[in-house]
């Protein structure tokens, strides 16, 4: 799933981080408008209204919830495009954006410092003792903390494991420029090692952990939303955590609930035994697969050695019938008769000789399990693709449609 969802949301169309034309400035005063006022803006952290005073005020600034030191701090070039995402920029007041700093976000407790949140948007403002609804401090760099206010945790949570995914290295696919490869971690050594000065090839943050916490604790709103939609727009790609917080499990857990897809449409093999194969064919519009299933001596037999069903050195069978969710149940046939080179083959009616089971993990793996009486064979294969080319079309099959 993360291939897939890298590809979707790759290449998005960069704006300057400040510029007489439309910048960020322009969006996030569009992104974090106070709702039904559109003459204001409400800040990540404090939850404060203020009227929208356009770029370079004293009042709110823009906070990059993966610190840009983490990576890429660098945008003398201005063709930074983590730098400049907006997917994980914020308007913050500027105090509370100075506390937060570049500490990792994690869990804090009540000897920490307390940043308040003001009561707007029917949330914020009741304090109440750690946790609260405040934001709590401690710590310089990665040896802080940094914990976000209940109302918002959720928020960036999301918005860090979008910068996981959307960056995976390489270069943007449209302008060329680099892009580094950002990573969700719990290992501060690798965090710490990212604040270099300098734009890195790999960036870490975190911790991990506590953002998948968040993101459970704090489900998306319409505050959230409103920031992804006006992002969205302008950029051209989306937050998939937003749109399908059900997806943080599978690709930051390996949690992923698989359904068959036309995409396993390929040859498969069982890596642990010579000669032996297996076709597999879906058909989605009528929810039926068909498996030929193939073995072969790799040792040439003597020439009046005949092949028996059953023997070590051959197998040729054919298998169909439903499947639903990662699950096929099948019906095993043996053919027989016919020539290849007669112009009418006689072939015999095929006889249903037994059962399988064919169950996928993911798009690249699964276990067949087998019971054929005629003879006395049964048992468990795990099969594997020969080749990756029709993994990335699986599992983008395998998103929820």
């Amino acid at each position: 799933m993360r291939q897939s969802l890298h590809a979707i949301i790759d290449d998005h169309q960069r704006f300057p981080y400040t510029s007489s034309a439309t910048d960020t400035w322009d969006v996030l005063e569009l992104a974090d408008e106070l709702q039904g006022n559109p003459g204001r803006i409400i800040t990540l952290y404090r939850n404060a209204a203020f009227d929208k005073q356009g770029g370079g005020n004293n009042f709110y600034n823009r906070e990059h919830v993966w610190p840009k030191s983490y990576g890429f701090p660098d945008n003398d070039s201005s063709i930074n495009y983590p730098f400049t995402d907006m997917h994980s920029l914020f308007l913050s007041d500027i105090d509370y954006n100075f506390a937060r700093s570049n500490h990792p976000f994690k869990y804090c407790d009540a000897n920490c410092l307390e940043y308040v949140t003001q009561p707007n948007d029917g949330r914020g403002g009741a304090g109440g003792g750690y946790p609260g609804d405040s934001n709590w401090q401690t710590g310089e760099f990665t040896e802080g903390t940094w914990e976000v206010w209940g109302g918002r945790r959720g928020d960036v949570a999301r918005a860090l494991m979008y910068m996981d995914v959307r960056y995976e290295g390489g270069t943007h696919g449209v302008t060329a420029a680099s892009e580094p490869d950002l990573i969700l971690t719990d290992d501060l050594q690798l965090i710490d090692d990212s604040r270099t000065g300098n734009n890195e090839a790999t960036g870490y943050m975190g911790m991990l952990s506590v953002l998948l916490d968040w993101h459970r604790q704090d489900p998306v709103d319409s505050v959230e939303m409103q920031h992804h939609e006006t992002v969205a727009s302008f950029q051209g790609n989306r937050n998939p955590f937003i749109d399908h917080p059900e997806w943080v499990s599978c690709v930051f857990e390996g949690q992923c609930a698989f359904s068959i897809n036309a995409g396993l449409n390929d040859a498969w093999y069982n890596p642990a035994t010579n000669g032996q194969g297996f076709l597999v064919v879906v058909w989605e519009n009528i929810q039926m697969m068909f498996v030929a299933w193939f073995t072969y001596d790799v040792e040439r037999p003597p020439e009046d050695v005949k092949a028996i069903l059953g023997e070590p050195g051959h197998r040729w069978l054919t298998a169909q019938g439903p499947y639903n969710g990662d699950t096929a149940l099948l019906d095993v046939y043996v053919t027989s008769g016919g020539v290849f080179d007669s112009a009418v083959p006689q072939v015999d009616p095929p006889v249903k000789d037994g059962t399988m089971q064919l169950k996928f993990s993911d798009c690249s793996a699964g276990v067949i399990t087998y019971d054929i009486p005629s003879v006395n064979l049964s048992g468990e294969v795990p099969i594997e693709r020969i080749v990756q080319d029709n993994v990335a079309l699986c599992e983008s099959l395998n998103l929820p449609r």
